[in-house]
C-alpha cells in the first residue's frame, strides 16, 4: 500500500496537508524547495509550482494529482473538511498560513508521520547501505592524502568530490578535526595542518536517493602517546559493547547507559558529552536518540540509528568512534565495512 494511504487510514481525518520538505520528500521520493501533499479520502494531490511542475508530473501522476498552484488552491481543496492532519515541523510563518486558514480544524500528527519514517523499509535500507559504501569508498580514497601539511579544508573537500563524483549528495558538512580540534565534538575544518602526534577525526556522511550515511573515524598520525592510545582503547570497547548488546525493546537510555557506563568507569565520564547516538534516514538526525534522557523511545526492528561515543580532553585532542546500524534480527548490524581498529599513519 501506498504509505501516504497508510498514514491516512491510520488517521481518523478527513485531510492531511504536509509541509515539511523532509516530509514531503519522504511521501514522495521527490525534491522540491516549493512543494505541499495533500491527502484526501480519495485522492493524492502535490502541489508545487512552474519550476518543479514538468518533472513532477513525469515522476509522479501515477500516485499523485500534480498541481501548479499555492496556498488557496489548499484552502479550496479543503474547505468542506472538519478535521486536518498537519506536520508542526514548519516554520512559524507556515504554522500562522495554516492557523489564519483552517484554526481550530487542524490536528498535529507529525509524530504518526515520524513513527512510520523511523522503521525503513527495504528501499529506504539498501539506499542507506548504498550511501554507507560510497561513505566507505571516500573514507578508504582520502588515507593517502593524509600527510604531513596537510589541512582540514583539503581532506573535507576531497572527501566531498568523492562523494559527488559518485554521484551521491553530502549529508551534512564533513567534520575533519586534527589534533586539539578534535576535542569539539562537531568541530568546523579549518586550515589546521596535520602533524605528528595528531589524532584525526574524520565523521563523514554521503547521501544517496535522499538516504543519509553517518561514520566516523578517528586515525593517529605519527608518534602518539600512551594517553592517547588508552583513551582510543576505552572508546572502542564503548562503542564494540553498545553494538554487541543493543536490542530490540531497549530504550534510547538503556543503549546509552551501556557506552557510557564504561567511559565513566574508566574515568573519563566528564568528557562524553552527547548521547549516544541518534536515527538516520531522509535527516541525518530524526526523532528516536540514544541518550540518557531518551526512556521513551524504544528500538525495533528496521530502524538505522548511530552509536558514536566519545572522549574530548579541552585543547589536547579527541577520540569518537561512529557506525550506523541496521537494528535487524533483534541486533544492532553495523553498515560501515572500515576496520574500527586503531590506524596509525
Amino acid at each position: 500500500m501506498d504509505i501516504c494511504r497508510e498514514i491516512y487510514n491510520s488517521l481518523n481525518l478527513d485531510a492531511i496537508v504536509v509541509y515539511s520538505p523532509s516530509n514531503t520528500f519522504y511521501l514522495s521520493g521527490f525534491e522540491s524547495s516549493n512543494c505541499q501533499i495533500v491527502i484526501t479520502k480519495d485522492n493524492q494531490y502535490f502541489i508545487t509550482d512552474k519550476r518543479y511542475i514538468n518533472e513532477a508530473k513525469i515522476v509522479l501522476s501515477d500516485r499523485f494529482e500534480v498541481v501548479a498552484s499555492d496556498e488557496k488552491y489548499i484552502e479550496h481543496l479543503l474547505q468542506d473538511c472538519k478535521t486536518i492532519g498537519w506536520d508542526s515541523d514548519v516554520t512559524y510563518k507556515t504554522y500562522k498560513k495554516l492557523h489564519e486558514m483552517f484554526g481550530d480544524k487542524l490536528v498535529d500528527v507529525q509524530e504518526v508521520i515520524e513513527s512510520f519514517r523511523m522503521i525503513k523499509s527495504q528501499k529506504e535500507i539498501d539506499n542507506i547501505i548504498k550511501a554507507q559504501e560510497i561513505t566507505d569508498l571516500a573514507f578508504n580514497e582520502v588515507l593517502k592524502d593524509l600527510k604531513a601539511g596537510v589541512s582540514e579544508i583539503e581532506i573535507a573537500a576531497k572527501i566531498e568530490y568523492i562523494f559527488l563524483k559518485k554521484g551521491a549528495g553530502i549529508a551534512f558538512d564533513s567534520i575533519v578535526a586534527f589534533g586539539e580540534n578534535g576535542a569539539s565534538p562537531h568541530a568546523h575544518r579549518t586550515f589546521r595542518q596535520l602533524k605528528d602526534g595528531d589524532f584525526i577525526t574524520i565523521d563523514i556522511g554521503a547521501k544517496w536517493n535522499g538516504y543519509c550515511s553517518d561514520m566516523t573515524r578517528t586515525l593517529g598520525f605519527g608518534h602518539l602517546s600512551d594517553e592517547q592510545i588508552n583513551v582510543y582503547n576505552i572508546v572502542l570497547e564503548a562503542q564494540q559493547t553498545a553494538v554487541d548488546k543493543i536490542r530490540v525493546g531497549m530504550s534510547g537510555y538503556q543503549a546509552d547507559k551501556i557506552a557510557r557506563d564504561i567511559i565513566t568507569n574508566r574515568g573519563f565520564g566528564e568528557f562524553f558529552t552527547h548521547s549516544l547516538g541518534h536515527s538516520v534516514g531522509v535527516d541525518i538526525h530524526e526523532r528516536i536518540t540514544l541518550a540518557p534522557s531518551s526512556t521513551k523511545d524504544i528500538i525495533k526492528n528496521g530502524m538505522v540509528v548511530t552509536v558514536e561515543p566519545g572522549i574530548y580532553i579541552p585543547q589536547k585532542f579527541g577520540v569518537r568512534i561512529e557506525d550506523s546500524v541496521l537494528i535487524k534480527d533483534n541486533k544492532a548490524n553495523p553498515l560501515a565495512k572500515i576496520d574500527k581498529k586503531l590506524i596509525v599513519i
